[in-house]
């Protein structure tokens, strides 16, 4: 079964990219103003810029000539924004944007690519800013974000209840994978709830959900359950299959990743039959089926308040300590104690 995206993936190339982009920011901005402006702020803060979007209501105060009685008033901005997804430097060209700020009081240029901005030449345009700002009364402002940021801040943004939003971001993310602005792939967890599954899932080193959900590629399991990621183990093997239950059989419908041993094959007969005789989940068919080498032992705790609602995927790259080199149960052994919202 197709699925249907927020997104379009009908192009890689920059406008294609830039809608999408511009798309997820109108979505957020149209379901929570208060959201917006905090996500917005997020994405901005490292180049030390803020801004305040919120309308102010108020009474006037009396003082000298007439004054209304009340005001209703925001702050006036415009952000432009460069969108580039090969790290492509054109120092000439941006100069040419900045022609299209007016009076506005804040004024910012924002530069989005898949990976972050070069030093060199971010002076560059900062020098050529600093140029044009000495014959402005307004200056310009310079920010820049990697198409991962703008994922990852827009999870930080949202509650664990904003379910559309957690979908919206998760499609625009696939979409960054599949076109390659995003590539994590080597870091990249997706925690999942288990629940009542836990301890099979432990148990014969497997995790399954249903074959249409959408999957971003990544290359571990977290599994969660009583406010945190409890297992992790790295996949092996990603298939999907049908069992038949008078014969016994099992048919692999497709394949993702890696290739569905014997062994396997009779590990998914007996968490097909458990599954179905303890917890009542049919598993027989549409459903895709996650080997890992072995899911360790570990407690990456979830401070915010109320469980995970739903998969949430994580790169573990973001943890302090991380290097490339280690194995799953180093990995693990980093996570344990250690805290996520």
């Amino acid at each position: 079964m197709s699925l249907i995206h927020y997104f379009p993936r009908y192009s890689q190339k920059e406008n294609m990219v830039t809608n999408n982009t511009m798309l997820l920011f109108k979505r957020l901005s149209n379901n929570s103003s208060e959201k917006f402006n905090r996500y917005l702020n997020s994405i901005l803060e490292n180049s030390g810029i803020n801004l305040d979007m919120t309308i102010k209501f108020g009474q006037q105060e009396k003082g000298n000539g007439s004054v209304p009685d009340a005001y209703i008033q925001q702050e006036t901005f415009k952000i432009l924004i460069e969108t580039k997804l090969y790290g492509q430097q054109n120092v000439s060209q941006i100069k040419k944007h900045f022609s299209e700020f007016k009076d506005e009081k804040n004024q910012i240029f924002l530069w989005i690519n898949k990976e972050s901005i070069k030093e060199d030449y971010r002076r560059q345009i900062v020098n050529e800013l600093n140029k044009i700002n000495a014959l402005r009364i307004n200056s310009i402002s310079f920010a820049s974000v990697t198409f991962k940021e703008i994922c990852e801040n827009f999870n930080e943004t949202l509650n664990d209840y904003d379910f559309e939003m957690k979908d919206m971001i998760q499609d625009y993310e696939a979409f960054c994978s599949e076109s390659g602005l995003i590539d994590n792939i080597e870091t990249k967890f997706r925690f999942v709830p288990t629940g009542v599954t836990f301890q099979q899932n432990i148990k014969y080193n497997v995790y399954y959900d249903p074959s249409s959900n959408r999957y971003q590629n990544h290359n571990y399991i977290g599994l969660y359950t009583n406010k945190a990621v409890r297992g992790i183990g790295k996949i092996i093997c990603i298939v999907d299959i049908e069992y038949d239950n008078k014969k016994d059989e099992i048919r692999v419908v497709s394949t993702q990743l890696g290739v569905l041993s014997d062994e396997q094959k009779g590990v998914l007969r007996q968490v097909i039959k458990e599954a179905y005789g303890e917890f009542g989940y049919d598993l027989a068919s549409n459903h895709r089926f996650f080997f890992v080498d072995k899911f360790y032992e570990t407690e990456f705790i979830k401070i915010s308040k109320n469980g995970m609602m739903g998969k949430r995927y994580f790169d573990v790259s973001t943890i302090a300590g991380f290097n490339v080199k280690m194995n799953t149960a180093e990995i693990a052994n980093l996570l344990k104690g250690k805290e996520w919202k």
